[in-house]
Protein backbone atom coordinates (compact mmCIF):
# COMPACT_ATOMS: atom_id res chain seq x y z
CA UNK A 1 0.00 0.00 0.00
CA UNK A 2 2.58 2.33 0.85
CA UNK A 3 4.64 1.67 -2.64
CA UNK A 4 1.17 2.43 -4.65
CA UNK A 5 0.63 5.69 -2.44
CA UNK A 6 4.42 6.60 -3.47
CA UNK A 7 4.11 5.92 -7.31
CA UNK A 8 0.48 7.51 -7.14
CA UNK A 9 2.19 10.88 -5.97
CA UNK A 10 4.93 10.46 -8.65
CA UNK A 11 2.46 10.16 -11.24
CA UNK A 12 0.54 13.42 -10.47
CA UNK A 13 3.93 15.28 -10.26
CA UNK A 14 5.07 14.64 -13.84
CA UNK A 15 1.43 15.14 -14.84
CA UNK A 16 1.23 18.52 -13.71
CA UNK A 17 4.74 19.14 -15.06
CA UNK A 18 3.40 17.93 -18.51
CA UNK A 19 5.93 15.35 -19.36
CA UNK A 20 3.79 12.88 -21.88
CA UNK A 21 4.41 9.27 -20.86
CA UNK A 22 4.22 9.10 -16.86
CA UNK A 23 4.73 5.44 -16.32
CA UNK A 24 7.93 5.39 -18.84
CA UNK A 25 9.68 8.54 -16.97
CA UNK A 26 8.95 7.73 -13.42
CA UNK A 27 10.95 4.59 -14.80
CA UNK A 28 13.59 5.23 -16.88
CA UNK A 29 14.29 9.32 -16.53
CA UNK A 30 15.51 10.41 -13.60
CA UNK A 31 17.41 13.61 -14.69
CA UNK A 32 15.90 16.61 -13.33
CA UNK A 33 17.07 18.92 -16.17
CA UNK A 34 15.22 16.16 -18.63
CA UNK A 35 11.69 16.50 -16.66
CA UNK A 36 11.72 20.16 -16.82
CA UNK A 37 13.61 21.11 -13.41
CA UNK A 38 16.22 23.47 -14.70
CA UNK A 39 16.41 26.13 -11.63
CA UNK A 40 18.80 26.12 -8.52
CA UNK A 41 16.52 27.84 -6.49
CA UNK A 42 13.39 28.22 -5.23
CA UNK A 43 10.88 31.59 -5.60
CA UNK A 44 9.16 32.34 -2.25
CA UNK A 45 7.36 28.83 -2.59
CA UNK A 46 6.20 29.23 -6.40
CA UNK A 47 8.74 26.47 -7.81
CA UNK A 48 7.68 22.30 -7.91
CA UNK A 49 11.12 20.53 -6.37
CA UNK A 50 12.43 17.27 -8.56
CA UNK A 51 11.67 13.83 -7.14
CA UNK A 52 15.15 12.71 -8.09
CA UNK A 53 17.21 16.01 -6.63
CA UNK A 54 17.99 19.59 -5.61
CA UNK A 55 16.54 20.98 -9.00
CA UNK A 56 12.96 23.18 -9.32
CA UNK A 57 10.75 24.11 -12.00
CA UNK A 58 8.98 27.37 -11.27
CA UNK A 59 4.84 27.81 -12.24
CA UNK A 60 5.13 31.28 -12.26
CA UNK A 61 8.60 32.36 -13.16
CA UNK A 62 11.55 32.06 -10.98
CA UNK A 63 12.90 35.06 -9.21
CA UNK A 64 16.88 35.38 -8.92
CA UNK A 65 18.08 35.95 -5.57
CA UNK A 66 18.99 39.86 -5.33
CA UNK A 67 22.00 40.51 -7.31
CA UNK A 68 22.00 38.47 -9.88
CA UNK A 69 21.91 41.43 -12.96
CA UNK A 70 25.44 40.48 -15.00
CA UNK A 71 25.51 38.66 -17.99
CA UNK A 72 29.39 38.77 -17.71
CA UNK A 73 30.34 39.63 -21.47
CA UNK A 74 31.35 42.83 -21.37
CA UNK A 75 34.74 44.10 -21.77
CA UNK A 76 37.38 42.54 -19.87
CA UNK A 77 35.29 40.00 -18.39
CA UNK A 78 36.03 36.55 -18.76
CA UNK A 79 32.78 34.99 -17.44
CA UNK A 80 30.68 34.45 -14.51
CA UNK A 81 31.76 33.72 -10.74
CA UNK A 82 29.79 30.79 -9.61
CA UNK A 83 26.19 29.60 -10.98
CA UNK A 84 24.30 31.77 -12.49
CA UNK A 85 20.72 31.92 -12.27
CA UNK A 86 18.39 32.69 -15.10
CA UNK A 87 21.87 33.09 -17.17
CA UNK A 88 22.87 35.90 -15.10
CA UNK A 89 25.84 36.06 -11.99
CA UNK A 90 26.02 38.26 -8.83
CA UNK A 91 29.82 39.04 -10.41
CA UNK A 92 32.21 38.43 -13.26
CA UNK A 93 35.88 37.07 -13.62
CA UNK A 94 38.46 39.65 -15.23
CA UNK A 95 41.01 39.53 -17.51
CA UNK A 96 44.57 38.68 -15.72
CA UNK A 97 45.55 42.17 -14.04
CA UNK A 98 41.81 43.67 -13.30
CA UNK A 99 39.78 43.53 -10.38
CA UNK A 100 35.89 42.82 -10.29
CA UNK A 101 34.68 46.47 -9.40
CA UNK A 102 31.25 48.00 -9.03
CA UNK A 103 29.92 46.06 -12.21
CA UNK A 104 33.04 46.62 -14.18
CA UNK A 105 36.36 44.95 -15.02
CA UNK A 106 39.28 47.66 -13.88
CA UNK A 107 42.92 48.12 -12.37
CA UNK A 108 43.43 45.35 -9.76
CA UNK A 109 44.40 46.68 -6.51
CA UNK A 110 44.05 50.42 -7.41
CA UNK A 111 45.28 53.13 -4.87
CA UNK A 112 42.59 53.63 -2.12
CA UNK A 113 41.26 49.65 -2.09
CA UNK A 114 41.85 47.34 1.06
CA UNK A 115 44.17 44.86 0.97
CA UNK A 116 42.57 41.66 2.28
CA UNK A 117 44.96 38.65 4.42
CA UNK A 118 44.11 36.64 0.35
CA UNK A 119 45.73 39.14 -1.22
CA UNK A 120 42.80 40.10 -2.77
CA UNK A 121 41.32 43.48 -3.07
CA UNK A 122 38.02 45.53 -2.93
CA UNK A 123 36.81 48.90 -2.50
CA UNK A 124 35.43 47.70 1.18
CA UNK A 125 35.26 45.18 3.71
CA UNK A 126 34.12 41.61 2.02
CA UNK A 127 32.51 38.91 4.45
CA UNK A 128 34.98 36.00 5.34
CA UNK A 129 38.09 38.22 4.54
CA UNK A 130 40.48 39.86 7.28
CA UNK A 131 41.68 43.79 5.98
CA UNK A 132 45.18 44.06 6.61
CA UNK A 133 46.18 47.39 4.69
CA UNK A 134 45.33 49.62 2.15
CA UNK A 135 47.06 50.58 -0.68
CA UNK A 136 48.62 53.33 -1.00
CA UNK A 137 51.12 53.03 -4.02
CA UNK A 138 51.08 51.14 -7.38
CA UNK A 139 53.75 50.38 -9.78
CA UNK A 140 54.34 51.94 -13.12
CA UNK A 141 53.33 49.03 -14.84
CA UNK A 142 49.69 48.72 -12.46
CA UNK A 143 50.63 45.12 -12.02
CA UNK A 144 52.14 45.56 -8.09
CA UNK A 145 52.38 48.28 -5.27
CA UNK A 146 52.10 48.33 -1.68
CA UNK A 147 49.56 48.35 1.02
CA UNK A 148 49.89 50.53 4.52
CA UNK A 149 49.48 48.48 7.59
CA UNK A 150 45.86 49.44 9.50
CA UNK A 151 47.26 51.12 12.21
CA UNK A 152 50.76 52.11 14.12
CA UNK A 153 52.80 50.01 15.82
CA UNK A 154 53.89 52.40 17.92
CA UNK A 155 57.21 54.89 18.44
CA UNK A 156 60.76 53.93 17.85
CA UNK A 157 63.79 55.44 16.80
CA UNK A 158 65.39 54.92 13.44
CA UNK A 159 68.68 54.39 14.77
CA UNK A 160 70.47 54.74 17.95
CA UNK A 161 74.10 55.71 16.20
CA UNK A 162 74.41 57.86 13.42
CA UNK A 163 75.96 55.98 10.92
CA UNK A 164 75.61 56.75 7.15
CA UNK A 165 74.76 53.15 5.91
CA UNK A 166 76.56 51.80 2.93
CA UNK A 167 74.85 51.68 -0.20
CA UNK A 168 71.71 53.10 0.92
CA UNK A 169 71.25 56.22 -1.06
CA UNK A 170 71.22 59.86 0.69
CA UNK A 171 68.36 62.15 -0.51
CA UNK A 172 69.36 65.26 -0.02
CA UNK A 173 65.79 67.18 -0.87
CA UNK A 174 61.81 66.48 -0.32
CA UNK A 175 61.49 66.28 -4.13
CA UNK A 176 64.01 63.49 -4.43
CA UNK A 177 63.15 61.66 -1.24
CA UNK A 178 59.56 61.32 -3.03
CA UNK A 179 60.62 59.33 -5.91
CA UNK A 180 61.87 56.62 -3.52
CA UNK A 181 59.36 53.59 -3.53
CA UNK A 182 62.23 50.90 -2.33
CA UNK A 183 60.48 50.73 0.80
CA UNK A 184 62.24 46.19 1.40
CA UNK A 185 65.33 47.31 -0.75
CA UNK A 186 66.17 49.84 1.89
CA UNK A 187 64.88 47.93 4.68
CA UNK A 188 67.10 45.03 4.00
CA UNK A 189 69.96 47.35 3.70
CA UNK A 190 69.41 49.01 7.29
CA UNK A 191 68.84 45.71 8.79
CA UNK A 192 72.03 44.40 7.36
CA UNK A 193 73.92 47.39 9.02
CA UNK A 194 72.71 46.34 12.74
CA UNK A 195 70.07 44.62 14.66
CA UNK A 196 67.27 45.95 16.40
CA UNK A 197 69.15 47.32 19.32
CA UNK A 198 70.60 49.80 16.71
CA UNK A 199 67.68 50.35 14.57
CA UNK A 200 64.27 49.93 16.33
CA UNK A 201 62.01 51.03 13.84
CA UNK A 202 63.03 49.13 10.65
CA UNK A 203 63.30 45.81 13.08
CA UNK A 204 60.04 46.65 14.49
CA UNK A 205 58.19 46.64 10.77
CA UNK A 206 60.06 43.31 9.85
CA UNK A 207 58.69 41.48 12.91
CA UNK A 208 54.98 42.93 11.88
CA UNK A 209 52.68 40.11 10.76
CA UNK A 210 49.00 39.32 10.01
CA UNK A 211 46.47 37.04 9.26
CA UNK A 212 48.16 35.74 5.96
CA UNK A 213 51.55 36.98 6.14
CA UNK A 214 54.61 36.07 8.29
CA UNK A 215 57.26 38.51 9.98
CA UNK A 216 59.61 39.07 7.59
CA UNK A 217 57.14 40.22 4.79
CA UNK A 218 56.51 43.88 6.11
CA UNK A 219 59.10 46.61 5.61
CA UNK A 220 59.75 50.03 6.33
CA UNK A 221 58.20 52.41 3.61
CA UNK A 222 60.56 54.27 1.60
CA UNK A 223 59.70 57.95 1.72
CA UNK A 224 57.93 57.89 -2.12
CA UNK A 225 55.21 55.73 -0.37
CA UNK A 226 54.65 58.34 2.35
CA UNK A 227 53.97 61.43 -0.99
CA UNK A 228 51.94 58.61 -2.74
CA UNK A 229 49.40 58.72 0.28
CA UNK A 230 50.12 62.75 0.52
CA UNK A 231 48.91 62.44 -2.93
CA UNK A 232 45.91 60.59 -2.70
CA UNK A 233 44.67 61.53 1.19
CA UNK A 234 40.81 61.53 -0.23
CA UNK A 235 40.31 58.16 -1.67
CA UNK A 236 43.30 56.24 1.04
CA UNK A 237 41.65 57.72 4.07
CA UNK A 238 38.01 56.18 2.60
CA UNK A 239 40.25 52.93 2.55
CA UNK A 240 41.14 53.43 5.78
CA UNK A 241 37.57 54.49 7.36
CA UNK A 242 36.05 51.21 5.65
CA UNK A 243 38.62 49.08 6.68
CA UNK A 244 38.75 50.22 10.13
CA UNK A 245 42.44 51.47 9.97
CA UNK A 246 43.74 55.22 11.06
CA UNK A 247 44.37 57.71 8.71
CA UNK A 248 47.48 59.51 8.32
CA UNK A 249 46.36 63.36 9.82
CA UNK A 250 48.94 66.93 9.55
CA UNK A 251 50.38 65.97 12.61
CA UNK A 252 51.46 61.68 12.26
CA UNK A 253 54.73 61.39 11.97
CA UNK A 254 56.45 58.34 10.41
CA UNK A 255 60.05 57.20 10.07
CA UNK A 256 60.64 56.01 6.62
CA UNK A 257 63.64 53.74 5.16
CA UNK A 258 64.75 56.65 3.25
CA UNK A 259 67.90 58.29 4.32
CA UNK A 260 69.53 61.96 4.66
CA UNK A 261 72.85 61.24 6.21
CA UNK A 262 74.22 59.65 8.92
CA UNK A 263 72.72 61.62 11.37
CA UNK A 264 68.98 62.56 9.80
CA UNK A 265 66.12 60.21 7.88
CA UNK A 266 62.87 61.33 6.27
CA UNK A 267 59.42 60.82 8.15
CA UNK A 268 55.73 61.63 7.04
CA UNK A 269 54.57 64.79 7.73
CA UNK A 270 51.60 65.78 5.67
CA UNK A 271 51.72 69.43 6.75
CA UNK A 272 54.60 69.99 4.70
CA UNK A 273 55.56 69.66 1.08
CA UNK A 274 55.50 66.08 -0.70
CA UNK A 275 54.17 65.02 2.97
CA UNK A 276 57.90 64.75 3.95
CA UNK A 277 60.49 66.45 6.97
CA UNK A 278 63.62 65.18 8.34
CA UNK A 279 64.82 64.74 11.49
CA UNK A 280 67.39 62.85 13.79
CA UNK A 281 67.26 59.41 13.36
CA UNK A 282 67.62 59.10 17.47
CA UNK A 283 64.02 60.60 17.44
CA UNK A 284 61.17 58.79 17.74
CA UNK A 285 58.38 58.56 15.42
CA UNK A 286 55.79 56.03 14.69
CA UNK A 287 56.71 52.94 12.45
CA UNK A 288 53.83 52.11 10.28
CA UNK A 289 54.70 49.33 7.73
CA UNK A 290 53.89 48.34 3.98
CA UNK A 291 53.64 45.30 2.43
CA UNK A 292 54.87 44.79 -1.51
CA UNK A 293 52.34 42.50 -3.24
Amino acid sequence: MKNRRSLMISTMLMSAMGVGNVWAASCAVTDCAALGYTESYNSSGNCLKCPFGEAYNCETGYICPEGYTQECTGENMTGGVGEACNGKYASCSCSSGLMWNDGACGENCPIGSILFNDFTCSDDVVSGKTPIGVVVYKSDDGKGGQALALNSLGSYKWSTEYVDISGLTNYTSASSASQDVASCENSKKIMAAGNKSKYPAVWAANEYKTEGTSAGDWCLPAAGIFTSYYNNQSVINTGFSRAGGTKFTTSTYAWSSSEYNGSHAWYSRFGSSYGLNLYNKDYSYEVRPVLAF
